[in-house]
C-alpha cells in the first residue's frame, strides 16, 4: 500500500499556541503546543507535538496522531 505522506503524523494540521486535548491512560489531559519535531521511530520519520501540560505543569511529546483540537491559534490576528 502506497502512502501520499512520508511521516507519520500530520505536522500541517497543528500550530504552535493550539490548545489540544489527548489522553494518557483513560485521563484526558489539555494543554498548549509550544513546538512540532520529526524524528526517526522503527525507520519512518513520526511527527511529536512539544506540549506544555495544563493538568501536570510539564512539557511533554505526543504523537500528533493522538491529538484532537480544541482551540486554534489566531497568531496572525492582531490584537484589541
Amino acid at each position: 500500500m502506497k502512502v501520499a505522506s512520508d511521516s507519520f503524523g500530520g505536522r500541517l494540521k497543528f500550530n504552535v499556541g493550539d490548545v489540544v486535548c489527548w489522553t494518557n491512560i483513560g485521563k484526558k489531559m489539555t494543554g498548549v503546543v509550544s513546538g512540532l519535531k520529526d524524528t526517526l521511530v522503527g525507520g519512518r520519520k513520526v511527527v511529536f507535538a512539544n506540549i506544555y501540560c495544563f493538568e501536570t505543569r510539564r512539557n511533554c511529546d505526543v504523537i500528533t496522531l493522538n491529538l484532537k483540537m480544541l482551540s486554534k491559534s489566531d497568531c496572525n490576528q492582531p490584537e484589541n
